[in-house]
């Protein structure tokens, strides 16, 4: 089973608040494998080894201190 949300979003600064005046779309796409939970999100400012970073607030540097976290991005082992 696979489920897709399809979101608006405005991105995220290091302080917590929205990076964009004007939000983007994006897709979360959620599945389980086995006894693994997988979960990808495909925007234009998402970054990183899982895809757990924004870049929304710094489009022009991949990471910005300790990185931005993604706020529809979660890392499950």
């Amino acid at each position: 089973m696979v489920a897709i949300c399809h979101i608006e979003c405005r991105g995220r600064k290091a302080d917590g608040l929205a990076a964009l005046k004007k939000p983007v779309n994006a897709v979360v796409k959620i599945w389980q494998t086995g006894n693994t939970i997988k979960l990808c999100v495909a925007c234009v400012h998402n970054t990183g080894r899982h895809g757990q970073r924004c870049k929304a607030s710094h489009p022009e540097v991949e990471k910005a201190g300790d990185g931005v976290a993604c706020p529809y991005s979660i890392d499950i082992p």
